[in-house]
């Protein structure tokens, strides 16, 4: 089953996907293993799982998807506006956007167990037309019998359009999912994405994004923060197709206990594609000796007159900079928690959104370990 999984998960050539799953193959194969059955869409959702998800600011423009579907029962969408449309295409749920939308619109997603393993998946689009856009997704879980979840979304933003995009996946042990994010780009258009990456038995998103249109934008901030045996598997794909076109990615990973984490970023500067500036940035954290990342930044460039940059490392928490903290009368645990904060804080100084910020910095927070180094 884990060839059919990899033929399910991802796009291209046979042998491209297979070196794209190199380091989540042990995991992939372990899902192989189980015989799931289809998940139930009717099933019910905890009172405190509901309340994960039920923002007041949001209240109005809230879709839930249970188990791959929407539900009438859990969203909440009738004040989307007369911009804002929402509904059923070709079997996939859609949103469709013409104009300057300044309330946020929330798409939630949500696996619940059955009694033995089950499987889901989804088919999402968003267009916008023109104007400005803001999207929250969140990806939720029950912990139980395992559950795996596919989620295949498009999103195509036309000429001058602009779309603020917040992603938050928290995941229990048992959930494990699998996201493929398609993202087109016409001229002038500019996306603003965060992604936070907690939990999750696997959980891996593939972001291919191309900027086919002159002086398109793309900014891409992230962050893994895993413990336990949670597996997260970042596949960045970016594609210069036009002239004068940008990308600027940010991304910072976090792993403790025996965590596993991935990140792979690829730019690629097509011929014909001047004056494209385009930059990279991966940096993480190693909390314990038995936790795992690793890093693969990738640059190809074929015209002419670029600027282009990247680089990643893996490390640990600076001890010079713990000693000053501690001789300022900081205890170790906080001054390790103050530092692996910050480092994971950075990728959250584009939410412009400062409640919103907060309340993922704080589930972030909440998800990074309690008492510093596990092992130091």
């Amino acid at each position: 089953m884990s060839a059919a999984l990899l033929e399910e998960f991802g796009r291209g050539d046979a042998r491209a996907r297979e070196e794209s799953w190199r380091y989540s193959k042990m995991a992939l194969r372990s899902l192989a293993q189980q015989d799931f059955v289809a998940a139930d869409p009717q099933a019910e959702l905890p009172e405190a799982l509901r309340a994960r998800f039920d923002w007041r600011e949001t209240r109005g423009r809230r879709v839930v998807l249970v188990n791959g579907v929407v539900s009438g029962r859990y969203s909440d969408f009738d004040d989307v506006g007369a911009m804002v449309t929402v509904g059923e295409t070709g079997g996939a749920y859609a949103v469709r956007i013409d104009g300057k939308v300044d309330e946020p619109v929330h798409i939630v997603y949500v696996g619940v167990p059955s009694t033995q393993p089950s499987r889901w998946q989804a088919d999402t689009s968003m267009v916008v037309v023109n104007g400005f856009a803001r999207m929250i997704e969140q990806h939720l879980g029950v912990d139980g019998a395992g559950v795996l979840g596919s989620v295949h979304r498009r999103i195509d933003l036309g000429e001058g359009a602009r779309l603020d995009l917040m992603s938050l996946c928290d995941l229990p042990e048992s959930v494990a999912l699998y996201r493929l994010l398609e993202v087109r780009l016409g001229a002038k258009a500019a996306l603003h994405a965060t992604h936070v990456l907690l939990g999750g038995r696997l959980q891996r998103l593939d972001m291919q994004v191309e900027l086919a249109g002159e002086q398109a934008r793309l900014e891409s901030r992230g962050v893994f923060a895993l413990r336990g045996r949670a597996h997260a598997d970042t596949q960045l794909d970016v594609r210069h197709v036009a002239r004068d076109t940008v990308c600027d990615i940010v991304w910072r990973g976090v792993a403790d206990e025996r965590a596993r984490g991935i990140f792979h970023g690829a730019i690629t500067v097509a011929a014909g594609a001047d004056g494209s500036d385009a930059k990279l940035s991966n940096k993480n954290l190693l909390l314990s000796s038995s936790a795992e990342i690793d890093t693969q930044p990738v640059l190809e460039i074929y015209a002419d007159e670029v600027k282009a940059a990247h680089g990643a490392t893996v490390g640990q928490i600076d001890e010079r900079a713990l000693f000053y903290l501690r001789s300022r009368g900081i205890p170790l645990v906080e001054a390790r928690r103050m530092m692996v904060t910050a480092f994971c804080r950075e990728v959250l100084d584009g939410v412009a959104d400062a409640d919103l910020r907060e309340r993922l910095a704080r589930r972030m927070q909440a998800a990074l370990p309690a008492d510093g180094l596990q092992d130091a």
